[in-house]
């Protein structure tokens, strides 16, 4: 990996559509907006409704210019929007080699046959390079321009955490801790050691990847790249890492942690086996004092009502990983009623539990989910789902808004609702929701370019006389209107010319792939898409 310095950025004006999210139920469709981005790779300006002959007139109003060079003007055709960049707040760098692999086992028994095997391979530096480059451009290409990654219990996670960097994507990268019950040649030698090597990861993080933007007054945050403390599950870490991670946190409030709960039935007793004097496997968490406002718990299939509280009154978040849940035949995440709660919530892959890279594929998963939900509660007569515990009849949103109670988990998840998940649900997850998921004055451009294969309404062809003349004008018509599949775009996304935008990006979000996304930015940068602007 041969590591160059990045060149300056050039102001960069888009000229389009933009679509982010407002709130859980609210969705943004900015028509012919004129967003600049600055030399940061922060958004300076956004106008509304723009005709094209007044945005230069607009683009000087901000003084700043096209003629110098040092701006350059992107102007988006039919079927091309920007969307935030997508927020992945769960998955596993490491197992990208087994994706779509050990579909037979629930989840202690992949772990033990499919996932630490696997794992236990990146004690090696060229094998972890090797690998770790290509699946990180491969998720950057799908979509994902944030992404909390595990890596193994090796030191060679410092490389994925560098490679991250060299690449441009913002990442939560995190080490594993685990020093027991594992397997005798995937599992650290002491307590100590996994600790002392957790310190040595953090501190390469923050001296070899840090890049914050030039104000920014918390360096350790504003980095793109960032370390995240990993004890895999309670099952794998004694009471002293569990611990010393807590004191950890407390020495340096700016560490996240990311771990599992509530994954897997057989999860859950064998973690209370370990615990018996504790009331829950999410109390093991909060007596090592590691559920807080940073926490991030992947999973969550399984908790009781106690649980959802605790985890609400620390203001911890959960990852969604739908895909993966059903994979490992888990169950189903009850995400109404933790947004009924208030509970922040983003999406993530998981892979190799889930079986596709990307979070288009945990969107759809996601709204699978809450419908196969909705589906078993009206078969049965009396649901035992969880319900909020509320003395009011309303309660006030991961998204600030206050809305009555079990407002979400009357319904299925909407589209609405599955699009801030994300974005805005894993920026907020994330701790990034002030510079990140939604466009704003002031954020970092962290967006996707979407390139549907949608094109303009052409000129009809006139009516001619004879066989011959209508089957030529009929092919003409055939070509103007659909894209051949050689143009690049996803044949699965087939757009109609007069579709309205609120329709394509429907249709997008449940049947596009890394295809038709043609740009990737983080904080401006291009860092891959299928046909990346010049950067």
């Amino acid at each position: 990996m041969t590591r160059t310095p990045p060149t300056p950025l050039r102001r960069r004006v888009f000229y389009g559509t933009a679509i982010h999210s407002k709130s859980l139920t609210e969705i943004v469709y900015l028509q012919r907006a004129l967003i600049g981005v600055d030399e940061q790779g922060v958004i300076a300006f956004i106008e509304r409704d723009i005709e094209e002959e007044k945005v230069e007139e607009i683009i000087v109003k901000h003084e700043w210019s096209l003629e110098e060079g040092t701006t350059e003007k992107v102007v988006l055709g039919k079927g091309e929007f920007l969307i935030p960049g997508l927020i992945d707040t769960h998955t596993h760098a490491p197992q990208h080699i087994n994706a779509a692999f050990g579909q037979q086992y629930e989840l202690l028994d992949w772990l033990k046959y499919v996932t630490f095997p696997a794992e236990a391979k990146f004690k090696d530096p060229a094998y972890a390079r090797k690998t770790y480059e290509g699946v990180v451009q491969r998720v950057i290409n799908s979509g994902t321009t944030t992404c909390c990654w595990y890596g193994t219990l090796h030191m060679t996670t410092r490389i994925l955490a560098a490679i991250c960097h060299c690449k441009g994507q913002r990442a939560l990268v995190g080490k594993c801790n685990m020093d027991r019950n594992s397997a005798p040649d995937y599992q650290e030698d002491s307590a100590a050691k996994s600790l002392a090597d957790t310190e040595d990861y953090v501190s390469f993080v923050r001296e070899h990847c840090s890049n914050p933007l030039p104000e920014a007054t918390n360096k350790n945050l504003s980095s793109l790249v960032q370390p995240i403390l990993t004890p895999r599950f309670a099952i794998s870490c004694t009471d002293e890492v569990l611990e010393g991670l807590g004191k950890m946190m407390d020495r340096d409030p700016d560490l996240p942690l990311q771990t599992h709960l509530a994954e897997n039935p057989a999860e859950i007793e064998f973690t209370k086996s370990l615990y018996p004097s504790l009331p829950s496997y999410t109390a093991v968490y909060d007596h090592f004092n590691l559920l807080r406002r940073n926490t991030i718990l992947a999973h969550c299939v399984h908790l009781e009502q106690s649980e959802l509280t605790l985890i609400k009154g620390r203001e911890s978040g959960i990852s969604h990983c739908p895909n993966s849940n059903f994979n490992l035949r888990s169950g189903t995440a009850r995400v109404a009623d933790m947004l009924d709660r208030g509970i922040k919530v983003g999406l993530g892959t998981d892979v190799s539990g889930g079986t596709a890279i990307g979070i288009l594929s945990a969107i759809r998963s996601a709204s699978t989910a809450s419908k196969a939900i909705i589906f078993t509660d009206r078969a049965s007569s009396t649901s035992t789902a969880p319900s909020p515990q509320s003395t009011s009849s309303s309660i006030k949103s991961p998204d600030g808004q206050t809305r009555p109670s079990n407002f979400f988990s009357q319904s299925h998840l909407t589209l609405e609702t599955l699009f801030y998940l994300a974005t805005l649900g894993g920026a907020q997850l994330c701790g990034m929701e002030d510079r990140i998921g939604s466009f704003e004055v002031g954020k970092e451009f962290d967006a996707l370019l979407i390139q549907t294969g949608q094109r303009k309404v052409e000129t009809p062809v006139e009516q001619a006389e004879g066989e011959g003349l209508e089957l030529l004008a009929l092919e003409e018509e055939v070509e103007n209107d659909f894209p051949k599949t050689e143009d690049g775009f996803n044949p699965s996304l087939l757009m109609e010319p007069d579709e309205p935008v609120e329709r394509v990006f429907e249709k997008f979000l449940f049947a596009g792939d890394d295809r038709n996304i043609g740009t990737v930015f983080v904080r401006g940068r291009v860092i891959g898409g299928a046909r990346p602007l010049s950067a």
